[in-house]
Order: C-alpha cells, then sequence, then structure tokens
C-alpha cells in the first residue's frame, strides 16, 4: 500500500490511520510526499519515499493567497487548486511517484483528495487506487475545474483524461459524517471510516494545562497555513479580555509564540499541542475551519467559532454553521466584539453543544480504520 500526500497541509494526517490499520493486518505501507514531512514520518519508524516539492511551496502558497483575497470564496479555492495543486505541484510528485512506484512495486495507491499525481502514476502502472477524503466531499464545480486543468497530464502520457481528474474512479474513504456533507455531491463508491485525526496513548497532559484556572478552556489554532496571521490570535486575545476563559493557542511549528508578546496565566501560547493532548480539557474552538481541526473538535463534541479564510475553510464554516454546531464570521465581520460575542455563544449555547455532542456520536459510530482497510484489500 503506498500512500500519497501534499506536505503542505496537515492531510497526511487521514492516512495515517489506514497505514497503521494495514499494518496490523500484516500488509506493508509506506508514504510518498514532500520534506519536511518525509522526515518526520521517519522519526516515527514509517517508510516514507521523497516525491514531489516540499514545503517550499509554502511561498507561492502565501503569495497567492494574499493575491485573491478579492475573490468569493469559490473562486479563491478553484485558483489555489489549479494553479497549486495541478500547476505547480502535479507535475514533479508525479515524476517521482512514477519512480516510486517502478521501484516499490505497491499492489494499491491511496491517494488523499486534492493530490492528483497519484490516479495518474497508479494508472501507468496498472493498479488500484483509492481517493480518501480529509473533509467534505469536494463540490462538482471544483471536480471539473480540477478536471480540466489536469487532463493534460493524462494525455501527455497517453491516457484519456477521466472525469473527476481520476478521483473516486474505485472507492472513496470518507471521514465526514454524513449528516455533516453537502446534499446533492458527486456520486462515489463510498466507504465512511472514523479517521480523525487523533491519536491515542500520547503522554500524559502537560503541567501548564492541568495548571489552569478552573473556568472554561478554549482551543485556538488556525492550522499550518493561516498561522500567520497574528492578528486573528491578537483578536481572539483582545475579544476574550474581562471574560472569565483561558485561551490555549497554538502558532505552529515555524511561528514563535513571542511574537504575541507576555501573556498572563489564562493565556497559554505554544508552537504545537496535539489535539488529543488539548481537546480533553477543552469546553470550544475557535479556529478556521480547516478540515482536520473541525474533525478533531467535533470528535469531542466541541462547539465551534470558525474565522474561515481560504481553501474548503467557508464551506466547513457554513456546513458546521447549518448544522447547529457552530457560528461563523466571515473576514469582513472580524474584530474583537464579534468574536467576543460568538465566543460567549460557543461557550454558552447549550443547544450549540447539544448538536456537537451529536455530531461526536455520529463519528463514534462510523466503521473504523480497519473496516476500510478490509474493503480496500478487495480491490488489490
Amino acid at each position: 500500500m503506498l500512500l500519497t500526500t501534499r506536505p503542505l497541509t496537515g492531510h497526511v494526517q487521514p492516512l495515517l490511520p489506514l497505514a497503521a490499520a494495514a499494518t496490523l493486518r500484516g500488509h506493508e505501507a509506506a508514504f510518498a510526499t514532500g520534506e519536511p514531512v518525509v522526515s518526520n514520518l521517519r522519526e516515527r519508524g514509517l517508510q516514507a519515499f521523497a516525491a514531489g516539492r516540499g514545503y517550499e511551496t509554502r511561498a507561492a502558497f502565501d503569495t497567492r493567497a494574499r493575491e485573491v483575497e478579492v475573490l468569493d470564496p469559490e473562486a479563491r479555492r478553484e485558483v489555489f487548486f489549479a494553479e497549486l495543486f495541478v500547476g505547480i505541484e502535479l507535475e514533479p510528485r508525479l515524476a517521482d511517484l512514477v519512480g516510486v512506484i517502478e521501484e516499490w512495486r505497491p499492489d494499491i495507491v491511496l491517494h488523499e483528495a486534492a493530490e492528483l499525481a497519484g490516479p495518474i502514476a497508479a494508472t501507468l502502472a496498472g493498479i488500484p487506487y483509492v481517493t480518501v477524503g480529509y473533509g467534505a466531499l469536494l463540490p462538482p464545480r471544483l471536480l471539473e475545474y480540477g478536471a480540466a486543468t489536469a487532463a493534460s497530464h493524462w494525455q501527455d502520457r497517453g491516457l484519456e483524461p477521466p472525469p473527476h481528474a481520476g478521483l473516486f474512479r474505485h472507492l472513496y474513504v470518507d471521514p465526514f459524517p454524513p449528516s455533516l456533507q453537502r446534499p446533492g455531491g458527486v456520486e462515489v463508491v463510498r466507504q465512511l471510516a472514523r479517521l480523525t485525526p487523533l491519536v491515542a496513548g500520547r503522554d500524559a497532559a502537560p503541567a501548564w494545562l492541568t495548571g489552569l484556572p478552573q473556568q472554561p478552556t478554549v482551543y485556538v489554532s488556525f492550522g499550518t497555513i493561516w498561522n500567520r496571521r497574528l492578528d486573528l490570535f491578537q483578536a481572539v486575545i483582545d475579544a476574550a479580555e474581562g471574560l472569565a476563559v483561558n485561551l490555549v493557542m497554538t502558532v505552529g511549528v515555524n511561528g514563535d509564540p513571542a511574537d504575541l508578546g507576555p501573556q498572563p496565566q489564562h493565556v497559554q501560547v505554544h508552537k504545537f499541542v496535539p489535539q488529543d493532548q488539548i481537546l480533553p480539557f477543552c469546553d470550544a474552538v475557535i479556529c478556521h475551519g480547516g478540515s482536520g481541526t473541525m474533525l478533531g473538535g467535533l470528535a469531542h463534541g466541541l462547539p465551534q467559532l470558525v474565522l474561515p479564510q481560504g481553501a474548503d475553510q467557508f464551506e466547513n464554516a457554513g456546513l458546521l454553521a447549518a448544522a447547529g454546531a457552530g457560528r461563523m464570521l466571515l473576514p469582513g465581520e472580524v474584530d474583537p466584539e464579534t468574536i467576543r460575542r460568538g465566543l460567549v455563544d460557543v461557550l454558552g449555547d447549550d443547544a450549540l453543544r447539544t448538536a456537537a455532542r451529536r455530531l461526536r456520536d455520529e463519528l463514534d459510530a462510523m466503521p473504523p480504520p480497519d473496516a476500510a482497510v478490509a474493503r480496500i484489500e478487495t480491490l488489490a
């Protein structure tokens, strides 16, 4: 089993439970991605091959993100899909994946839903592949756009471009709660699987966490891309001033907590804290609406205040709000006062908490990764 993903975001996380389940069932699993994820995986004792560009695409991503802020959310997402995921990332990853498959000879390829080189490489090798979701099913318009921009890469290798850029051809492993999924999406052969990015068995909670004042605790994260928005973190700090609430903020492994200045004990700023280490102690989440953060919060039944910035975040925020499990603030609405009102809501509104817990129960009832691997075995 070869698992392919892009290194820029946290989308390797849904693949990890599948790799672990495959290993427990006696299969060999390896990852193919860019740096620094390759090194991180190897440090964890996992087999990983370098494939495609690495985190150096971050600069291009940041520049383009600023340039397209004037566009509507759907148009922004199309730009990222076409220019970055296809235009910048697809070709170098495809070249490397072809070599990895020739050398390692997997029986099947698993690729995350925005990694579009995996289907081409697997088709060239004559082996099946499985698309693994990280959030809501990609909307039809975005799939059509992705198929059009990726078509030349299929044609250049003598292949007929398939619908949806080849996504979902054999099987789709879906980690999203069905009741949260948008209606009227693309028809797929679906295998639900509980792939929330939570890993059991980590170390006990750090002393600073258990030493927080006895009052509600809120986890604040803007993911792996938008964590450079120090103004958002500062707006949250300002919004919480005078409220009886603890804030635990993560600014990312490349961020510096000192950039936000000294904070009182009830405001903890760190580079990174594992979600499964902090979320059991939290009462709510403030985030950007990235799928990993959102699903992680829902896995603990936590209502969320979502400040979407780009990619799939606007859609996630809208789905969460429609399900009654969170509040959404669009970029033009964000200031300390609106964040404060939203924070009071997610901490005090029983209806929001009830809806979040319903989604938690739905996630808990979804089949485990082992069930998805058993389904994948039938393809291989």
